[in-house]
C-alpha cells in the first residue's frame, strides 16, 4: 500500500506521495555538533494496516533537545514525539481521512515503537504509524480545535503530568509540592496541582527567575520547612535525576512521595534508606498500568519514603489533556513561549543548540510549538 497520488495542502504548498518535506538532524561540524535543516525526503510506502498522517502543529519536546545534544542515543533522523496530526491514509484504524488525531509515543508492550526516537517522528509532513502502534489504540482522535499551538504542544506533556498526578493522589494527600525542574513538564505538574488544589504549599526548585536555584545556600532550609506530607516531582533531564532525588532524601522530613518523571540511569542511587534501584521502580508503571499503581515504600531515618514513577501515557490520560487544555485558558500559557513555522523551527533549534543558553528571539525557549500543516 502506497500514499503515491494523494495530494493535500501544507503550509500552501501541494504535497504529493512521492516526498515531503521535515526537519531532519545532521552533524554538522568538526565538533561533531548536531544542527537541524528542512530537507526533502521520501515519504513512506506502508505496510497493510499502518496510518498515513499529516502533522499540523508538534511541540519540541525536553527530550528532542536531550537527543540533539547527544546525551541520548535514539537514532531517528526526524525527532518529534507531541502534536496534532490529520489522517492521511487510516490503515487498520477505522478512522476517516481528515480526522484530527494526536499519537500516544510509547507503546506500552512494544519496544519497537517509540515515536521520534527510534522511529521518525512527527517533525515532518508526513510521519507513518506502524499497524502494531494503530491496533493498539495509540492514534487517538481528537476535536478539531485541538490543533491550536497550546493545545496540540502541550497536550503529551500535560498527559505526563497528569499520570504522575493521578499516581500520588492515589497513594496521599499532600500539605506540600515540590517541582524540581522548571522545564514544560514541571511547570505543567505544577499548574495542574494548583488548578486542582488552589492554595496548595508549593516550591519549584530550577533556574528562571521564579524558581528557587538547586545549588542556592538556601534550599535545604526551605526542604527541612515543608509541612508534611510532601510530593515531590523530579522534572529534570535525566543528568539531574539522582542529584535531585538524592537532595530530597536527605532534607525532606516526615513523610515524602517521590515522583520520578525524569529518567534515571540504571544501577543503585544511595539514599538514607539503602541504595535503591530508581531505574527500576520508574519502569514499573508504563501507559497507565498496572492499575493500583506500584509504589515502593522505604523507612528512612527521618520519615517513609514513597517512591513511583511512570513511562508514557494512556489514551485516556491524554483525551483528558486534551479536554483540560481546551477549557482552562491559564494552563500551561506561560510555558508556550514559541510558535514557529518548519523553516524558522529550524533556525530556533539551530540557534539554541549553538549557544551557551537556551534563549531565542530574546526568551528563554521554554515550549515551542511548529506549524507544519493543515488540512485542505
Amino acid at each position: 500500500m502506497s500514499a503515491a497520488g494523494e495530494t493535500m495542502s501544507v503550509v500552501g504548498r501541494p504535497v504529493t506521495g512521492a516526498t515531503h518535506r521535515a526537519l531532519v538532524r545532521r552533524t554538522a561540524d568538526r565538533s561533531g555538533r548536531t544542527l537541524v535543516d528542512v530537507a526533502e525526503v521520501r515519504t513512506p510506502r506502508l505496510d497493510p494496516g499502518d496510518m498515513l498522517l499529516a502533522p499540523t502543529t508538534v511541540g519540541i519536546c525536553g527530550t528532542d533537545w536531550q537527543i540533539l545534544r547527544g546525551l541520548r542515543d535514539d537514532p531517528s533522523p526526524v525527532l518529534g514525539h507531541e502534536g496534532v496530526a490529520y489522517v492521511v491514509e487510516p490503515g487498520e484504524s477505522g478512522l476517516p481521512a481528515g480526522t484530527p488525531v494526536t499519537v500516544n509515543p510509547t507503546h506500552p508492550h512494544d519496544a519497537s515503537f517509540l515515536l521520534g526516537h527510534n522511529l521518525p517522528g512527527l517533525w515532518a509532513e508526513r510521519t507513518r504509524i506502524p499497524a502494531t502502534a494503530v491496533r493498539a489504540g495509540l492514534v487517538v482522535p481528537v476535536p478539531a480545535d485541538a490543533a491550536r499551538p497550546r493545545v496540540a504542544a502541550l497536550a503529551e506533556p500535560l498527559a505526563s503530568a497528569l499520570y504522575g498526578a493521578r499516581i500520588a493522589r492515589h497513594t496521599l494527600t499532600p500539605a506540600a509540592l515540590v517541582v524540581w525542574g522548571d522545564g514544560i513538564v514541571g511547570r505543567l505538574a505544577r499548574d495542574l496541582w494548583l488548578t486542582e488544589r488552589p492554595g496548595l504549599h508549593t516550591l519549584l526548585v530550577g533556574h528562571g527567575d521564579d524558581a528557587t536555584d538547586p545549588r542556592a545556600a538556601g534550599l535545604p532550609g526551605l526542604l527541612a520547612g515543608l509541612p508534611s506530607p510532601v510530593v515531590a516531582v523530579i522534572a529534570t533531564p535525566r543528568t539531574g535525576t539522582r542529584e535531585a532525588l538524592t537532595t530530597l532524601d536527605r532534607y525532606v522530613p516526615g513523610t515524602l512521595l517521590v515522583d520520578l518523571h525524569a529518567g534515571v540511569p540504571s544501577g543503585p542511587v544511595p539514599l538514607t534508606a539503602g541504595d535503591i534501584d530508581a531505574a527500576a521502580i520508574r519502569a514499573a508503571n508504563c501507559g497507565g498500568t498496572p492499575w493500583p499503581p506500584k509504589v515502593e515504600e522505604f523507612t528512612r531515618p527521618h520519615g517513609r519514603l514513597l517512591l513511583c514513577g511512570h513511562r508514557g501515557v494512556s489514551g485516556d490520560h491524554l483525551r483528558q489533556a486534551v479536554d483540560l487544555l481546551r477549557t482552562t485558558p491559564a494552563l500551561g500559557e506561560e510555558a508556550l513561549t514559541h510558535q514557529v513555522g518548519l523553516e524558522e523551527a529550524a533556525d530556533l533549534v539551530n540557534t539554541v543548540l549553538t549557544s551557551s543558553t537556551r534563549r531565542a528571539g530574546g526568551r528563554r525557549v521554554l515550549k515551542a510549538a511548529v506549524r507544519i500543516g493543515s488540512k485542505s
